[in-house]
C-alpha cells in the first residue's frame, strides 16, 4: 500500500507558533530565501535540536543542492530559448540575467555564439 503525503509551504516563513511547527521547520529548511547559518539557527534556537558537525554538513548540503537546481534549470532554459533562435538580449531580459551571464551559459554548454 502507497500513502502520499501532500504539505503545502509557503513562501513567506509560519509565524513561530506551537501548532505550526512542523510547517515551520520544512518551510525553513526548504527556504530559497534563509541562508543556511539562517536554518541553523532556526533548528538549534527553536527546536533544540543539537548541531552535529555532521548535521551542519547534512543542511549546507542542502542548501547547496536547491540552488544547483535553481541554477541548473535557469541554465536549461536560457539554452532552450537559444536553440530556438531568440538572442541573447531577450534571453537576458526574460530572464533577468545579464547578458554576460546568457553568453556564459551557451558557451559552458558548447554552442557557438552568432
Amino acid at each position: 500500500m502507497l500513502n502520499i503525503v501532500l504539505i503545502g509551504l509557503a513562501k513567506e516563513l509560519p509565524k513561530q507558533d506551537e501548532k505550526y511547527e512542523l510547517h515551520r521547520l520544512l518551510c525553513a529548511l526548504l527556504s530559497q530565501k534563509l541562508t543556511t547559518s539562517e536554518k541553523l539557527d532556526i533548528i538549534e534556537n527553536e527546536y533544540d535540536i543539537p548541531l552535529e558537525d555532521n548535521l551542519r554538513k547534512d543542511v549546507s548540503v542542502m542548501c547547496n543542492l536547491s540552488q544547483g537546481i535553481v541554477d541548473e534549470t535557469k541554465a536549461e532554459i536560457i539554452l532552450n530559448m537559444f536553440e530556438n533562435n531568440f538572442t541573447v538580449e531577450q534571453i537576458s531580459l526574460a530572464t533577468k540575467q545579464s547578458v554576460e551571464e546568457v553568453e556564459r551559459i551557451i558557451k559552458d554548454n558548447g554552442l557557438v555564439l552568432a
